[in-house]
């Protein structure tokens, strides 16, 4: 699908990186898998996989797939989780990539609209 908003940045792998997975900055500069709902997640990498010390595509704005490990519903904003998106739920710190755009259950692959925000 187009993504005429899309801004895609090429970081080094710092662990294997799933394709379509929700991902922060790692302690080396590179990216890791954002899993926890404080992590300050950047983007969403492309479809490819990537083991460590690979350099792998991460789409930081427009619209990106994301592989879900959760149900998440139209609209709710979404994370990065262990092995996937998840839903985004509130709380201090808790912070949300971006809005799921369908509903998905885990192993689905939705499109999320890039918005990185706090969910309080």
């Amino acid at each position: 699908m187009p993504n005429p908003g899309a801004f895609i940045k090429s970081y080094r792998a710092e662990a294997a990186i799933s394709g379509r997975t929700v991902v922060k900055f790692g302690s080396s500069g590179g990216v890791v898998a954002a899993t926890a709902a404080t992590d300050a997640a950047i983007g969403i990498t492309d479809q490819l996989d990537a083991a460590a010390g690979d350099m792998v595509d991460v789409i930081m704005s427009g619209s990106a797939e994301a592989a879900l490990t959760g149900t998440v519903d139209a609209g709710d904003p979404v994370r990065g989780g262990s092995g996937g998106a998840v839903a985004a739920s509130s709380g201090t710190g808790n912070v949300a990539i971006g809005y799921a755009l369908s509903a998905g259950v885990s192993g689905d692959i939705i499109d999320v609209a890039i918005a990185r925000h706090s969910v309080t």
